[in-house]
């Protein structure tokens, strides 16, 4: 929920070693300047002004360590409560604050989760400066649930909370009311540079992949099995060249040559280095595994995406970055694709598709799946040959 913490009174400034610093009232201790400790400053300054938090029970940058907690991680700021049976505090609530560009996606929320498993806290809460989440621990279910707000401090020592009351999604626009509706999207979600035919069906593509009602159906694939509809979440991932998007994805949990993974698909816009001002759109996959989260496949649509009045087909060019590598070849990334899924070679292209573009597409619908079958598939055999040329390279031998 949006939340703006810039009202709330700011410490006294001092300059040090000229660099202006906060003088921290719980710490008491001058602090550097920086977007996340101002963050930082304003939460405090809420928690103790309205919430009514006494300041004795305040801790900032607070180390596990002291909790008998085997971790490095510090709490930006933790709450306590008195026990008075034990005569002792016991830590309430977690509250972690980013910079105010930084988006507040999973992972942030599971970094306060963990270090709310291990403080044992019944609330937490995660801020930008300009964006708030709250929690409250539900004993039945075991989980984390979002509340509308932290409650005052008395109210929290009781057990008190507000459940979030559930909004009805925005229903999507009617198919033919896209093509009046570009200025939605442009500049937010899609380039601003992509043309107005690749611009309607992937808006399209777009709403479907938003839509809640429809899932794509859990069942075993050529390649894969999908175990679960994740549905949307936020999320940040990084891409072969060393950039950053973050955003809204909907995601599936699959199983993978025993394995199981996390995969996203998303809608990005997009900028080349050689064309920074030129802004397009990609369909972005993401992995997430044990070892990193990133994007598989940048499917710029710009470059990829054929319309022929109602029939719109996915290819792709099959251009392939590895890392600080360099850039893969598309012939073995090929030889790869042809021994596992040749239904997508297309000459010297991959064909992962066609629609026809005159309904509003679902989930659950055969050509949907089918293309989504194929991007999953073919992203993830992306991402083995990636695997291979970075172990090819390790074993090279140095000049």
């Amino acid at each position: 929920m949006e939340f703006d913490f810039s009202k709330q009174k700011l410490p006294s400034i001092y300059k040090r070693l000229e660099r202006e610093c906060y003088l921290d009232p719980i710490r008491e201790k001058l602090i550097y300047i920086t977007p996340e400790e101002t963050v930082r400053q304003q939460v405090i300054s809420y928690i103790i002004n309205t919430l009514k938090v006494p300041a004795n029970m305040i801790r900032v940058e607070e180390s596990l360590l002291h909790y008998g907690v085997k971790s490095r991680g510090r709490v930006d700021i933790l709450l306590h409560k008195y026990n008075k049976e034990k005569d002792e505090l016991n830590p309430l609530c977690v509250i972690e604050c980013k910079a105010p560009q930084n988006m507040l996606d999973t992972n942030v929320l599971k970094q306060m989760v963990e270090y709310c498993d291990a403080l044992c806290c019944d609330y937490g809460m995660i801020t930008n400066g300009y964006e708030m989440f709250c929690y409250h621990y539900n004993n039945e279910n075991e989980e984390y649930e979002q509340i509308e707000n932290l409650p005052q401090y008395i109210g929290m020592v009781r057990g008190e909370y507000t459940e979030v009351s559930i909004e009805e999604p925005i229903p999507r626009l009617k198919h033919e009311k896209i093509p009046d509706n570009l200025d939605l999207y442009r500049g937010f979600d899609m380039g601003e540079n992509t043309e107005e035919k690749i611009l309607i069906p992937l808006i399209n593509f777009w709403e479907c992949l938003l839509e809640p009602k429809h899932k794509l159906p859990c069942k075993k694939y050529r390649l894969f099995t999908v175990i679960k509809d994740m549905h949307i979440r936020l999320l940040s991932y990084g891409n072969a060249s060393g950039g950053s998007f973050q955003g809204v994805y909907r995601s599936f949990l699959i199983e993978y040559k025993g394995s199981t993974e996390i995969i996203s698909m998303g809608i990005s816009t997009y900028v080349s280095h050689a064309k920074p001002n030129h802004i397009k759109t990609a369909i972005c996959v993401a992995i997430d595994n044990e070892k990193e989260t990133h994007h598989a496949l940048q499917f710029v649509a710009d470059d990829n995406l054929y319309v022929y009045g109602n029939k719109v087909t996915f290819y792709h060019h099959g251009r392939i970055g590895v890392g600080n590598i360099g850039s893969g070849k598309i012939d073995e990334l090929r030889e790869f694709v042809a021994e596992s899924y040749p239904e997508i070679i297309d000459g010297k292209r991959f064909n992962l598709g066609t629609l026809t573009d005159n309904h509003l597409w679902n989930l659950d619908e055969p050509d949907i799946v089918k293309v989504m079958e194929n991007f999953i598939s073919y992203a993830l055999i992306r991402d083995e040959y990636r695997a291979y040329v970075k172990n090819r390279k390790s074993f090279a031998p140095s000049n």
